[in-house]
């Protein structure tokens, strides 16, 4: 699919940021190594350096500082195709990688359909893209389907999911943070004292099981929640 000119300009404007973003980075984890509290805004010093507009800082889980940007464009500007784009501009500029997980959040049943239905499709566009950027190695699943460390490391894992499902507000999005034995190889065994430990001191956001009274001790729950919690996903908002 040929983009149009608007749409080239707005991903070019994104390449820039990402790697002005990597180049923060960079001067950041250099910073930390001197000094641990010597931290600074990574994204928000890209920002200012590429764009210069307000940026809004955000954090994750985990008090650390998480990078975002928007899209702005016309109504039926082919947002899900930029987005695709984009997602091989964020692998390849900054993270480095071909292979990884996305969260592919979507605000109805309807916009869900359609966009599965595409991404699957390996004739359209949207996975075409896709394709091109994990060099063939695309996986579209749903937030029921059951994924291994092998799949997230040889391909690049895309999972659909429903804006209800990505709050914890509801009894919908109680399922992903549901303890599953689906996701058991991305944890210790429960026995593993020291390996529960060092994973929750590492990821201090994780639910678990258990309190320091019991005999084993906090035990990290096994959950899609969990999971992706561990593997930090790319997140798109469509």
């Amino acid at each position: 699919m040929e983009l149009k000119e608007y749409q080239k300009k707005a991903l070019e404007q994104v390449k820039r940021y990402l790697e002005a973003l990597a180049e923060s980075r960079a001067k950041n984890e250099k910073f930390i190594k001197i000094d641990p509290e010597a931290s600074i805004d990574f994204p928000l010093r890209a920002w200012e350096k590429v764009v210069g507009t307000t940026y809004h800082s955000k954090k994750n889980g985990l008090g650390e500082c998480l990078p975002n940007f928007y899209l702005k464009i016309p109504t039926g500007g082919g947002k899900t195709i930029l987005a695709c784009h984009a997602i091989d501009l964020i692998n390849r500029t900054y993270l480095k990688k071909q292979t990884g997980i996305i969260l592919w959040v979507v605000p109805t049943t309807q916009i869900y359909r359609q966009t599965l239905i595409s991404l699957k499709n390996r004739e359209h566009p949207y996975r075409q893209v896709l394709d091109i950027a994990s060099g063939g190695g695309t996986v579209i699943l749903e937030k029921m389907d059951r994924f291994a460390l092998l799949d997230v490391t040889e391909n690049l894992v895309v999972m659909m999911l429903m804006l209800p499902s990505a709050s914890r507000q509801n009894k919908e999005t109680l399922k992903v943070f549901k303890d599953s034995g689906n996701f058991a190889e991305f944890f210790p065994l429960e026995d593993d004292v020291k390996g529960q430990e060092e994973l929750l001191n590492k990821f201090s956001n994780l639910d678990y099981f258990g309190d320091d009274n019991n005999l084993y001790g906090k035990i990290a729950k096994t959950s899609l929640g969990n999971t992706l919690r561990i593997l930090r996903p790319v997140i798109i908002i469509d």
